[in-house]
């Protein structure tokens, strides 16, 4: 059975449309993550990218500077150990990529990142990365392998010279490509499909965000059939299928939809 990409949505906060946040679910041993796309259609980070960004911003503090560069974002990666790091670790020594950059931030020849905006430095600002990658991926989101792929196209950055002494570029950008582009696979045993002809549009995914629990999220994707399913996701990735019947029914009938119980 062939699968349509899944999509998972995060929500700030429940009940509250807040910022509408979808991506890639971890199926089948792909890396794919969450990913926020703003309803003015621009692109934006991932969830998973701010936390990188938020620790990015810490590193940079530690080491003097106010403005968070390539070189923070990516030892941000590296503490955090997950998506895109983890499928270069049969490449790279991670340990050893890590004391690379920290061993080009300490040379003389170094120097701090500045703003590219032309403002005062502000301390926590971390510039952003990839944009431009996910364009030309056709990517509607910011996502952490689009930064990392952008800092190691540039052979100037410190995470491309930090990884060129240690592993071949071309080699690690074709691993992160390879596990980004990982076919979905099959729906979990709790989904619960939409009644036959409901489509997962917008108004139907905005109601569920509206019913959705505090600190939950939810994934949805289809088959060939064109049978919709989806799965309300709480901390810990658990999920429950009474609650998901009870998320989906309360979306449907505040759009005046057929329920699963009609």
């Amino acid at each position: 059975m062939t699968l349509r990409p899944c999509w998972r949505v995060w929500v700030s906060g429940g009940g509250a449309l807040g910022r509408l946040m979808m991506g890639w679910a971890r199926w089948s041993g792909a890396y794919h993550v969450p990913m926020r796309q703003a309803f003015d259609g621009a692109l934006s980070p991932t969830p998973h990218y701010y936390g990188i960004e938020g620790r990015a911003a810490e590193i940079a503090r530690a080491h003097g500077s106010s403005v968070g560069g390539a070189e923070h974002l990516f030892l941000g990666m590296l503490h955090d150990g997950g998506w895109p790091v983890n499928v270069i670790s049969g490449l790279v020594d991670l340990g050893r990529a890590e004391a690379a950059v920290l061993g080009i931030l300490d040379s003389p020849g170094y120097l701090r990142p500045a703003d590219p905006r032309r403002l005062p430095a502000r301390d926590g600002y971390v510039q952003e990365w990839g944009a431009e990658v996910a364009f030309e991926m056709g990517d509607s989101y910011i996502g952490v392998e689009h930064a990392f792929l952008a800092m190691i196209r540039r052979p100037e950055t410190v995470p491309a010279r930090a990884l060129a002494g240690l592993a071949d570029l071309g080699a690690v950008e074709a691993a992160v490509l390879e596990a980004k582009n990982a076919p979905a696979g099959a729906p979990p045993e709790d989904a619960v499909f939409l009644p036959e002809g409901q489509e997962m549009d917008g108004p139907l995914r905005r109601a569920i965000i509206d019913a959705l629990p505090e600190g939950t999220t939810f994934g949805f994707s289809g088959d060939t059939d064109e049978r919709t399913w989806m799965h309300v996701i709480s901390p810990g990735d658990s999920s429950n299928p009474v609650l998901t019947r009870e998320v989906l029914n309360t979306a449907l009938a505040s759009l005046d939809c057929p329920t699963l119980d009609s």
